[in-house]
């Protein structure tokens, strides 16, 4: 797993991969709903309890994508942290690659690569969505993120009390390398495929970052 140094009393964004899906290698899928393995999703869960759990007191909320690999997660970390407070948000979505979903990425014609690669951040490949699309979504998520946090630190301040929040996303390598991208360059347009970050948490890992207060 991928862990970032944090400042202990900030807030905290988790960005956790699900575990491992069960389909075949070399299969392009995005959107496509497939099931994880069971005990890689209860090993995963489990682990990332344990290190939601240490230290002091904080608030937990949890959003996942709405496909079953990460509601698959979030019901097994149920099962290790009790009343957590969870909402599906379906910008966390991996890309949606339309026609070619389920289809091996060798079966791909090289010349549809080529065309997305020419034009990586606008290129709907597979006709349905574009990276560009997929920075706007995910970047729209981490401000609304970042808004409700500033929110609830003036309603503590109001109420004197003082208990840092852990946003934790259950997600997908695509969004977390979108606002790896965003955040590295404050903008939701790329234009080469050679921008786009290569680095994502294995199958039931997660990086861990502090979030802004202002």
């Amino acid at each position: 797993m991928m862990h970032t140094i944090t400042n202990k009393l900030a807030n905290k964004l988790w960005l956790v991969r699900h575990a491992q899906p069960l389909i075949e290698k070399g299969i392009c899928y995005g959107q496509l709903d497939v099931a994880v393995d069971i005990k890689a999703n209860f090993d995963a869960a489990r682990d990332l309890a344990i290190e939601l759990n240490k230290g002091e007191e904080r608030a937990l909320l949890v959003y996942f994508s709405g496909l079953q690999r990460t509601e698959q997660f979030v019901n097994a970390l149920q099962a290790h942290v009790p009343n957590l407070q969870c909402a599906i948000d379906g910008r966390l979505k991996e890309m949606d690659f339309g026609h070619w979903e389920g289809q091996a990425w060798s079966d791909i014609p090289k010349d549809e690569i080529d065309r997305w690669t020419r034009d990586f951040g606008e290129y709907r490949f597979g006709g349905v969505e574009s990276c560009n699309e997929v920075l706007q979504r995910v970047a729209a998520a981490y401000q609304d993120c970042l808004r409700m946090l500033q929110s609830s630190t003036s309603l503590q301040q109001l109420e004197q009390v003082q208990q840092p929040t852990d946003i934790v996303w259950i997600t997908h390598a695509g969004v977390i390398r979108a606002l790896t991208y965003y955040l590295q360059h404050r903008k939701c347009e790329i234009e080469q495929a050679a921008q786009w970050p290569l680095e994502a948490p294995d199958f039931g890992a997660w990086i861990c970052l502090d979030l802004p207060l202002n």
